[in-house]
């Protein structure tokens, strides 16, 4: 019952992000979006007590930042004409952001808190995720699924990408497991990059400026925030001790 909460809350978080791209340019969409970086980082605050140190959320917003500048694309003219709506749009990102962060953070509590399996909890949170999309898939397209059959259309490259993506899910586990949220969202930036690095090796893809310095902002930013804490305490007392010192002389 625990993992049915982030898998209900993944499902809302899907939805709403499709609706939003629906009703929002494409640019717009992008830059929002990676508003669910700071999120993940204030419900781990809020949710499991930590604290981050001011360098730490500098290097949150400078990752943010990196990410909307390495995907950015010029807004291109279309001439297919769609009706937006970007109250409906912005209201739909602000809930896929929140459900973003609170479902990743609660993931991490729920791994965390106890002694059960990784892969096991795994299994539980997909089980509860298949069953609720399940009932989307029906409402919205029952019709054409008994008609076609479900795996209408599932070619050798569609089963390719649910691979990927499983194992990219539970690479995601992992990563939560052993870290927390907001690495795994620094490590999700370093893909990103990582993956348009090997389109331009493979397909010939132009490296941008925008590029260039959204790279250098996610390098910097993933750099910053693993710096080791400084412990001021000790620091303050040897200032202290040195005060008491000066002031007896």
């Amino acid at each position: 019952m625990k993992l049915s909460v982030p898998s209900l809350v993944y499902a809302v978080q899907n939805n709403m992000a499709f609706l939003a791209l629906s009703n929002l340019d494409a640019a717009v969409y992008q830059v929002t979006y990676q508003l669910k970086i700071p999120c993940t980082a204030l419900c781990t605050v809020l949710m499991l007590n930590r604290t981050l140190s001011r360098l730490q959320w500098i290097s949150v917003f400078m990752l943010c930042g990196g990410v909307t500048l390495v995907q950015w694309k010029p807004a291109q003219a279309t001439k297919v004409m769609v009706e937006q709506n970007p109250l409906l749009g912005f209201g739909a990102i602000a809930i896929a952001v929140l459900c973003s962060g609170f479902a990743g953070v609660y993931f991490e509590k729920v791994l965390k808190s106890s002694d059960t399996s990784l892969w096991v909890r795994n299994i539980q949170m997909y089980l509860s995720g298949i069953v609720v999309t399940l009932v989307g898939v029906y409402l919205s397209d029952g019709a054409e699924i008994k008609e076609k059959g479900f795996f209408y259309g599932y070619t050798y490259y569609v089963w390719f990408v649910i691979f990927l993506a499983s194992v990219g899910g539970l690479y995601t586990s992992v990563v939560v497991k052993y870290t927390d949220n907001i690495m795994k969202g620094f490590s999700a930036a370093a893909a990103i990059v990582l993956s348009t690095i090997a389109s331009v090796l493979l397909f010939g893809l132009q490296i941008t400026l925008t590029f260039a310095l959204g790279t250098l902002l996610v390098c910097v930013s993933i750099y910053f925030y693993g710096l080791p804490r400084q412990d001021t305490t000790s620091i303050q007392q040897g200032e202290t001790a040195s005060k008491d010192r000066v002031s007896g002389v």
